[in-house]
């Protein structure tokens, strides 16, 4: 009676195993946007905290509603101009990041998302003063990574993204300034 049994167990777990595989899928991306850089022009006369950045993207759903996402991405470049012709300070910042995704389906093409993770910044600070030599600092930190998102699918394979990240450097180290990012650009789902 048993090994009758065992090529319908075998069956019925195949076909578990091929349906929960069905919705685990894995996707690319990339955005553009603009960044804003907080509390980076506390001190200056002229100031520029707004930028344009990017980013590329990969995931993988893990089921309906779970997915990891990593990303490389660039905040762009602010700039400070310094009263009484003091100089002249530029920043940069690049990173990597690993997160943890929840997606929620409004309707088969609409779909929200929320997003909790860590990023490793670094940070490229340029100061140039007049008739001074000028110098470069650079720092990285790991910095808490959360965002909101929408996606609309265009197609089964292809859908437009929208979304705003905040990197915030206080969580595990001191100092250092909060980013901002608004985005919008395209996944495509394998």
């Amino acid at each position: 009676m048993l090994i009758k049994k065992i090529p319908i167990l075998l069956c019925a777990t195949a076909g578990m195993l091929a349906s929960s595989f069905a919705s685990a899928q894995a996707y690319l991306g990339g955005s553009v946007g603009q960044n804003d850089t907080a509390n980076y022009c506390n001190y200056s006369t002229t100031c520029d905290s707004k930028s344009t950045s990017f980013k590329v993207f990969g995931g993988y759903n893990i089921d309906k509603h779970f997915a990891v996402e990593s990303s490389y991405f660039s905040s762009g470049k602010t700039s400070i101009n310094s009263g009484l012709a003091l100089g002249h300070s530029e920043q940069k910042k690049t990173g990597l990041s690993l997160a943890g995704v929840y997606n929620h389906e409004f309707t088969e093409v609409f779909s929200g998302f929320a997003k909790l993770g860590i990023a490793r910044l670094k940070t490229e600070t340029s100061y140039d003063t007049s008739g001074l030599p000028g110098y470069t600092a650079s720092y990285s930190r790991n910095n808490a990574l959360y965002g909101v998102g929408v996606s609309y699918k265009i197609n089964p394979n292809l859908a437009v993204r929208a979304e705003f990240e905040k990197y915030n450097p206080h969580t595990f180290s001191n100092g250092g300034t909060s980013s901002s990012n608004l985005s919008a650009g395209l996944q495509y789902n394998f």
